[in-house]
């Protein structure tokens, strides 16, 4: 039996646990004053407003790593062009677009919360720190989903929350908003192209051989 038999899909997402935890209350106050950063970093300069949002995620969340996936379909694969926290050297790196967490949440269009998600998506195994809670929620354009906001827990025992999913789906509208004016303006394919490479050590490639983590 593979790993990826003994682990399937469902086994490594636990979306509905966030209803039964404990959440904190909602700093409703704090979250107005980071939103209007937003709103402001938005209308000055787009092409910023993924890193910030990553850096709200961050500071607001339980998250010890965030980041923005991207859909680039023609490559089938997912870029993430903005990462703050323990992941920040992948910046520039990715997932295959149809076997991954990424790809997943766009097939499932919500919200999706995955515990240890390497020992379904071994390629992941690799990574550094590990990943005990990744939740990630999607967001879209003329209907579609074109990329997906994410935070991830390192450390053993910590665990997201309500809340949590709560303040990722409200700032997923301003993932769209950013990718909306780049793509319009033409700034997306300069973003993308303007991005670093991913770390030069590639994980291993999935049972089959199709996929290498963070491969350009």
């Amino acid at each position: 039996m593979t790993l990826e038999e003994e682990w399937n899909l469902e086994s490594v997402m636990a979306t509905g646990h966030l209803d039964f935890r404990e959440s904190r209350n909602p700093d409703l106050a704090g979250e107005a004053r980071a939103t209007l950063g937003l709103m402001q970093d938005l209308a000055k300069a787009p092409e910023v407003l993924f890193p910030k949002l990553t850096e709200f995620v961050l500071n607001c969340t339980m998250a010890d790593s965030a980041g923005v996936s991207l859909l680039v379909e023609e490559e089938g694969k997912f870029v993430w062009p903005a990462v703050t926290g323990g992941l920040a050297p992948y910046i520039g790196g990715g997932t295959p677009m149809n076997f991954g967490p990424c790809g997943t949440v766009l097939d499932l269009d919500g919200p999706v919360l995955f515990i240890r998600p390497e020992r379904h998506f071994t390629y992941l195994k690799p990574i550094e720190p590990p990943l005990e809670e990744v939740l990630l929620v999607p967001f879209h354009m003329d209907g579609k989903a074109v990329g997906t906001v994410w935070a991830v827990i390192h450390e053993p025992g910590k665990q997201f929350e309500s809340e949590d999913r709560r303040l990722l789906q409200n700032l997923s509208a301003f993932a769209a908003s950013a990718y909306r004016m780049l793509t319009e303006s033409g700034g997306l394919a300069t973003l993308l192209g303007n991005l670093p490479p991913p770390p030069p050590v590639r994980p291993m490639t999935n049972v089959d051989g199709k996929f290498r983590f963070l491969d350009k």
